[in-house]
């Protein structure tokens, strides 16, 4: 069974299930049965219910399986990087030199 925070969700947005049904195009009971883990929640649904619910489709999977944020001093740190590497990448590209050998005589 793959949890999921549909419920959790759908009362934060103050939905009922059958006004979640409505928005995804269930039947209410189907959402009661996803919600308590009697029907898995399929691949084809994960966006429909997070556009229902606002929010990112990662997100109606559990917390512990969601992306970490990451702190603002991480976000420095990457950009730091990313810029090294953008700037190591630039200066390793070697220019088309196949142009010296061509005969200019076309």
């Amino acid at each position: 069974m793959v949890l999921n925070r549909i419920k959790e969700l759908r009362k934060m947005k103050k939905l009922t299930q059958q006004e979640l049904a409505k928005l995804v195009g269930l039947d209410y009971t189907h959402i009661g049965r996803i919600e308590n883990g009697e029907r898995t929640l399929d691949v084809e649904y994960l966006e429909v219910f997070a556009t229902a619910l606002g929010v990112k489709p990662y997100e109606l999977l559990p917390k512990e399986w969601q992306p970490q944020a990451i702190t603002e001093e991480e976000q420095q740190i990457l950009a730091l990087f990313r810029k090294k590497t953008n700037t190591r990448n630039s200066s390793t590209q070697t220019e088309d030199k196949t142009d010296l050998y061509k005969s200019k005589q076309n």
